[in-house]
């Protein structure tokens, strides 16, 4: 896919695991941890070139990449881990690609490569992968879409006009409830506008000293003036991973797909993918 740049978002510890690992190297189907499927997933959408945000015990992850990444890798370590939020780990990204459309991606999900793909062919300055839910919780990353979209949760309707080609309205885990039509899945496209966006908020922020932040928060600041659009996820091509009951999720999104993990160009078995 040229042109496009996957920047993996690894740096965090991901406490909640409980692992002495980085999260993304945990197993969730057979011996294949979750980035397995990340990078499997990134090649069979066609993207070869990839940059690596450390920070967390970083020679394992650069290790399993090195070893399983057939494209063009690139590696840079966030010293701020483990004191700012996942923002700056986003921004290093940012300003590390400046000839690129990039695709961030965090590194404790499962999506099917189709995510991708619609990410990186949709317009917008800004793309987000969005999946339509009624089961939206606090501490969900909560997305409200423009004109067209799902009704708002209390007003009783459990069907959708879907997310797809929707406009973003606002991101964020203290959007109402009543406001929200989906969670943002851990995916997505800034092309120059939206990165330029990005590195001036988030420079704002930091001289103001607020860096306990989610990238997330930054892509909400960065809205206005910005082309912000929405790509469907549907029900079993996504999952994260915060806590080990999680994994169990992760893998029937695999088991749901068989075959759609595989290199571009390599015959696929898998017939259940949203087009």
């Amino acid at each position: 896919m040229a042109g496009v740049r996957a920047a993996l978002l690894g740096a965090g510890r991901g406490v909640r695991m409980k692992a002495g690992v980085p999260k993304t190297l945990t197993p969730i189907s057979g011996d294949n941890p979750l980035l397995h499927f990340i990078l499997t997933g990134l090649e069979a959408a066609g993207i070869t070139n990839l940059l690596v945000v450390t920070g967390f015990k970083p020679g394992p992850l650069q290790s399993y990449v090195n070893e399983h990444w057939n494209g063009e890798a690139t590696f840079i370590f966030n010293a701020r881990y483990a004191s700012w939020g996942n923002f700056h780990s986003a921004r290093l990204a940012v300003d590390q690609s400046p000839q690129s459309d990039l695709l961030i991606v965090n590194s404790d999900i499962v999506v099917h490569p189709d995510v991708f793909r619609r990410a990186a062919a949709a317009p917008g300055d800004l793309v987000l992968a969005v999946q339509d839910r009624d089961d939206l919780t606090e501490e969900d990353m909560r997305v409200q879409l423009g004109a067209g979209a799902a009704a708002p949760r209390d007003r009783g309707g459990a069907g959708s006009a879907g997310a797809q080609g929707r406009r973003v309205v606002a991101i964020g885990k203290d959007i109402p409830m009543a406001q929200s039509h989906g969670e943002f899945c851990g995916v997505s496209l800034l092309r120059p506008a939206a990165a330029r966006a990005f590195a001036e908020v988030a420079t704002d922020l930091q001289w103001q000293a607020r860096t306990s932040l989610y990238y997330e928060d930054i892509y909400a600041q960065a809205l206005d003036g910005l082309d912000a659009r929405a790509v469907g996820v549907a029900p079993e091509e996504y999952a994260e991973v915060d806590r080990p009951e999680d994994l169990a999720g992760a893998a029937a999104v695999v088991e749901a797909h068989p075959g759609a993990w595989q290199a571009a160009g390599e015959p696929t078995t898998d017939q259940t993918a949203a087009p």
